[in-house]
């Protein structure tokens, strides 16, 4: 066998402190990431990390009891009560994950699925996913690119009587409301359930920023928790039909076996910090600061993606390089200034490269309308013909950027009474993050 040079493990913690110093120096704008709090990184560095709970199962696994208990009596009460839901299963490990699960619970092989074409946002794997379950896709009619075509959904209805709508939009600027595709189905094809994959905007709905889609009449939803919601990677389904919760539970059983308990955990962390910590206040000031950047970019004369309903009802802005720019190489340049973005070669209704951004992250380490204001500046410059290094500028305003809000600080812990030995790791914790 061929002997290889591989780098050992001095390389690896080489390029995790790499990694780990410009994630301190730069500002991250990529919709699908955000940044947990010290206090949720606590259960990946605990014993609980390496453990299974199986509610199920509970005399054949027993070393996941304690930590299941947070599971079973606060994390799915509390997610019920976000969700404004009768019915939670928390056991998708992911948003793909959670995609996969409810289209094999919720539309059989051999049946009919309507779902976002990817150039209206849909993303970008879902129909592969139907595929390889059995399941025939038809693209949900849309009309301006970014619009659910209402007429054109109806005569679909009626002529295809689908098992299953699912609403999906990865790349969106204005999140759908569930009610008008509801009231579609009800009128053309009754037995279809409406399934809104809200990944993006869980967050925003979670913390009572957006309504929830169980009340705007979605059969169900969910998605990943690690977006706009700044929590792990993992996912989680919301219904209030019991059916609809068996048919879930079913597939989940035996698509998941450990579920990864120490994200259960950090996800209950993250769900107590929204609701005792300002998560309302956060979540408001998301959409709060995608408008502000969307538009000082715009009256600074660079091109942002808008439509007659504006720029942004989430937290994504979509900004295009200047033409004959070349967009891979600017990326690098702000890569090397501190600002990540994430580039795509297209997104609905732009046929050239645009940066996808979003204000989530940034808001999650407390940025106001100040930071905005100063990152338009930069962008502004940086996108122009203005000056080519504003790193000193980038690392002012990550200065202020300098840990996560709107979660427990060590005053407030210690306050509390928490036990010593966490309280040290959390303080260790947070010191580095």
């Amino acid at each position: 066998m061929m002997q290889l040079d591989i780098p050992g493990i001095t390389d690896v913690l080489s390029l995790i402190g790499s990694h780990d110093t410009r994630a301190r120096r730069s500002i991250n704008f990529t919709p699908s990431e955000n940044v947990l709090s010290p206090l949720a990184r606590v259960p990946f560095v605990s014993d609980l990390y390496a453990r299974y709970f199986f509610d199920y199962f509970r005399t054949s696994f027993v070393s996941g009891l304690d930590a299941g208990r947070v599971q079973m009596e606060i994390l799915e009460p509390i997610l019920r009560q976000m969700a404004r839901a009768e019915y939670v299963d928390v056991r998708p490990m992911s948003g793909m994950n959670c995609a996969t699960i409810a289209i094999a619970g919720l539309c059989r092989s051999g049946q009919t699925m309507l779902t976002v074409p990817v150039e209206g946002g849909g993303h970008t794997s879902t129909a592969a996913i139907a595929d390889r379950l059995g399941v025939r896709t038809l693209p949900v009619p849309m009309r301006d690119t970014h619009f659910v075509d209402v007429e054109r959904l109806d005569r679909l209805l009626a002529a295809e009587r689908p098992a299953l709508v699912y609403f999906d939009q990865s790349s969106l600027l204005f999140p759908a409301d569930p009610r008008p595709i509801r009231e579609v189905i009800d009128r053309r094809s009754p037995r279809t359930v409406l399934y809104v994959d809200s990944s993006h905007t869980n967050g925003l709905i979670l913390a009572g920023a957006l309504p929830s889609p169980l009340d705007r009449g979605a059969h169900a939803f969910g998605g990943s928790t690690h977006k706009t919601l700044p929590g792990p990677h993992k996912g989680f389904v919301a219904t209030n039909d019991p059916e609809l919760r068996d048919r879930i539970a079913s597939i989940a059983y035996h698509f998941v076996s450990q579920h990864h308990l120490a994200a259960a955990v950090s996800l209950a962390i993250t769900l107590i910090e929204m609701r005792d910590c300002g998560g309302k206040e956060y979540a408001s000031r998301v959409l709060e600061n995608a408008q502000r950047f969307a538009r000082g970019l715009s009256d600074r004369g660079i091109p942002v993606v808008r439509t007659e309903q504006g720029f942004t009802r989430c937290h994504q802005v979509w900004v295009l390089p200047p033409p004959g720019t070349d967009a891979a190489a600017l990326s690098r340049r702000l890569y090397g200034q501190g600002l990540l973005v994430n580039l795509f070669p297209d997104l609905p209704g732009v046929s050239r490269p645009v940066f996808r951004m979003s204000m989530a992250e940034m808001t999650r380490w407390g940025g106001t309308e100040r930071e905005v204001d100063d990152l338009v500046d930069i962008f502004a410059e940086l996108l122009s013909v203005g000056r080519d290094d504003l790193r000193a500028e980038v690392a002012d305003v990550k200065s202020r950027l300098a840990k996560p809000r709107y979660c427990y600080d060590y005053d407030q812990l210690a306050a509390m009474g928490v036990d010593s030995g966490l309280l040290s790791l959390f303080q260790r914790i947070e010191q580095n993050a």
